[in-house]
């Protein structure tokens, strides 16, 4: 299934805004099958926002776990929007105790 975020705005920006759009779409577009997987499509989006695209993301993965495909970009946006929610994530990592963890906060304290 693919998700054309054109359908949101040429322009997404903030987090309210994303967390509704993601709402929407699990509301009335969220697929039938538990297993397909989920295109997210830029194509159309002139701006998207590392915060409104954190936020429909994040959203997103709390009821679809990691069915979440991201369809190639050449918008700079959109490339540096998931370049800073990626490096976001990889800085948090799991504890032992299952709490997530800011990885950079860990190396400063060990220093």
């Amino acid at each position: 299934m693919k998700i054309e975020l054109k359908k949101y705005g040429k322009i997404l920006v903030s987090r309210p805004a994303g967390k509704e759009a993601a709402n929407v779409f699990k509301a009335y577009s969220s697929p039938k099958n538990a297993q397909e997987k989920l295109e997210i499509d830029f194509t159309g989006v002139m701006v998207v926002a590392p915060s409104w695209l954190d936020e429909f993301i994040n959203e997103l993965q709390a009821s679809l776990s990691n069915r979440l495909v991201f369809l190639p970009s050449k918008n700079a946006s959109v490339i540096e929007s998931l370049k800073i929610i990626q490096n976001d994530q990889d800085q948090k990592s799991p504890s032992v105790s299952g709490k997530r963890t800011n990885k950079k906060k860990e190396l400063k304290e060990k220093e």
